[in-house]
Parts: structure tokens; C-alpha cells; sequence
């Protein structure tokens, strides 16, 4: 018998500095280049990639064959060389390093696709630092640290 994983996984990482540098006029490009990135990543498939200005949501699959950290860095890389290598932005464009890796069974899995594509609406009321610590708090995380720009801490 063989061994068998199914995961599903959101990540949340945000730009350096928290910068809302993702504009309109080409986020749906980046959510593009994110997916067809976790897609060439053995074992990992995307269910949905969005985001605000500051941040982006990847929900996708894995059965485990690479660590999640490996994932963000190879979509990180993609995803600012398409950013720097299009002059989509003022100066180098760069991610914030770490991000946010939350486990969810397939039973969520649509609740978590419909909240990655409200993004715009959910942000009109709520900051990307506010959601993030209401996560943290959620699955007992209490350390604020967590919610510092590594540049600060």
C-alpha cells in the first residue's frame, strides 16, 4: 500500500511593507500567473487565487510532496518577476517574507473560495491587519508579533 495525502491549504502573504502596490488594472493577471505557478508544482493544484491591494489569498491542494514554505517562495519568485519584468510598479516590487498558512476540510472548502473572491467588499470594512489578527485569535494565537512587517521586528 502506498501512501495517499489530500491537503487543502490557504496561504496569505502580503506585500513588503504592506504597500497596496496590486492594482486593478492587472490583479487578475497576477491571480493568473500565481495559479499557473502552483500548477507546475508536483501534487499541487489551485482552487482559487485572489487578493486586495496589499495582499494575496492561494487556496490549492497538496498531497504533501513539497513543504508549504517551498510553494510560497516558488509563487513569490514567479509572481515578482512577472510584476518587475512587466514595470507594473514604481521602483523593485517585493513580497514580505512569511505568511499565513491555514489547513481546511473539504466540507469549507466553498465558504473559503466565495470569501478569496469578496476580497474588495470584505476589505471596505475590515484591514488586512485587523483580518489577520482575527485569524491568529481564531486558532489560539495570542503572540501580536506575528502581525509585525519583519522589517519592524
Amino acid at each position: 500500500m502506498r501512501s495517499i495525502s489530500q491537503i487543502y491549504i490557504m496561504t496569505v502573504f502580503g506585500v513588503k511593507y504592506r504597500l497596496g502596490l496590486i492594482e486593478e488594472s492587472w490583479k487578475e493577471k497576477l491571480y493568473a500567473v500565481i495559479a499557473n505557478t502552483l500548477k507546475k508544482i508536483d501534487g499541487v493544484m489551485p482552487i482559487e487565487v485572489g487578493g486586495y491591494k496589499d495582499h494575496i489569498h492561494m487556496l490549492y491542494s497538496t498531497q504533501g510532496k513539497i513543504s508549504e514554505t517551498e510553494i510560497m517562495t516558488r509563487v513569490k519568485t514567479e509572481s515578482s518577476k512577472w510584476i518587475n519584468s512587466h514595470r507594473l510598479t514604481v521602483g523593485r516590487f517585493g513580497w514580505q517574507s512569511g505568511g499565513g498558512y491555514f489547513s481546511y476540510s473539504k466540507s469549507q472548502l466553498n465558504s473559503v473560495v466565495n470569501y478569496i473572491r469578496n476580497q474588495t467588499e470584505h476589505h471596505r470594512v475590515k484591514t488586512f491587519h485587523e483580518e489577520y489578527a482575527e485569524w491568529l485569535s481564531k486558532i489560539g494565537i495570542r503572540d501580536m508579533q506575528y502581525l509585525l512587517p519583519d522589517e519592524l521586528q
